[in-house]
């Protein structure tokens, strides 16, 4: 996984919701690399999105972006115009950003479109020019590769902030180079890479997409997962187990209902019991939809990303359920 349950789960939020009702704004003025990567992972995860140059942000407020978008994905290696306009708007993102929102900045320039960034990212973050063919995911161990699977290290990070990857130059990690962070920005995040997510996205092996993908899920996930008691303030948390816990307390419940339905309606409960427990339970259905776009559930219990949706689906299974033993119980 590639963030830790501990850092999702405390993070700021609001109910969940299906990936089909984001909406994201991809700011560029041209494709990075040749490679409109960004549109097609979201096509592909059928999240919706508009584009928007440097140029045309200008006439945008940051009360129009906050009422619109629910994270705002900065292209890499774009013009000289791109990063001459989008510096001086930076203010603008930074208070998107604090009104709770996500801002992902892909910071890899120095690449064929030749611009390079002008002013320091939110938080006064920069980065520094630092070619490497191997980046290393620190969560799960494993390397990226690619011609340059990064442009350059971030200097200046805050304090809270949480390194995804660091620079591998000679095929081990160099901890003094982070490539990959997110960090916590007044009410929202940002998350900065200088990653080539958009070349080896489109050119290299799958890794680099379902790494990405993951990058879009946690991202997202900042404003849509709502704080977990049972395990949040926990390390060392095994992912895989209460997903496997939650998967059968979804299918048990689900079970139940459907018998238990058939024997209300036979009994002849009024229909307000029966739509309130309706509602629980279809509920319940979409967020194990939601659960399930990435394949099948038992294939996806070691991943972070399916935990809420897969708590969610089984606590309004169960609410269903006893909605039905209760208005069973007043018979």
């Amino acid at each position: 996984m590639l963030f830790s349950l501990v850092a999702v789960l405390g993070s700021p939020s609001v109910s969940a919701k299906p990936l089909t009702n984001y909406n994201v704004l991809i700011l560029k003025n041209s494709n990075a690399w040749s490679s409109p990567s960004v549109e097609n992972i979201l096509t592909d995860m059928s999240i919706p999105y508009d584009v928007m140059t440097s140029t045309e942000l200008q006439n945008k407020t940051a009360q129009e972006l906050i009422g619109t978008y629910d994270m705002i994905i900065i292209v890499s290696d774009q013009g000289q115009q791109f990063y001459n306009e989008i510096g001086p708007q930076m203010g603008k993102l930074g208070e998107y950003v604090k009104a709770g929102n996500v801002l992902e900045i892909h910071a890899a320039n120095w690449g064929w479109n030749g611009g390079l960034w002008t002013t320091p990212l939110p938080g006064n973050v920069t980065i520094t020019q630092s070619y490497s063919p191997y980046d290393y995911v620190i969560a799960n161990n494993t390397t990226l590769i690619s011609n340059y699977a990064s442009h350059g290290y971030l200097i200046g990070l805050p304090a809270n902030a949480e390194i995804i990857t660091v620079q591998a130059p000679g095929g081990s990690p160099d901890y003094g180079k982070p490539s990959t962070a997110v960090y916590a920005f007044g009410n929202g995040k940002v998350f900065v890479t200088g990653l080539t997510i958009e070349y080896s996205v489109a050119r290299k092996g799958p890794e680099w997409k379902a790494f990405y993908k993951e990058v879009i899920i946690n991202n997202l996930g900042y404003s849509s997962m709502a704080p977990t008691p049972e395990v949040s303030g926990q390390k060392g948390i095994n992912v895989m187990l209460f997903n496997f816990y939650y998967y059968i307390q979804y299918h048990r419940n689900l079970d139940k209902y459907n018998t238990l339905y058939g024997e209300a309606v036979d009994g002849g409960m009024d229909n307000e019991t029966l739509r309130l427990a309706t509602v629980q339970n279809d509920t319940a259905a979409e967020y194990y939809a939601n659960a399930s776009q990435y394949g099948p559930v038992v294939a996806n219990f070691p991943r972070i990303y399916i935990f809420i949706d897969l708590r969610k689906a089984a606590l309004h299974q169960k609410q269903a359920v006893g909605i039905l033993e209760e208005g069973m119980a007043d018979w």
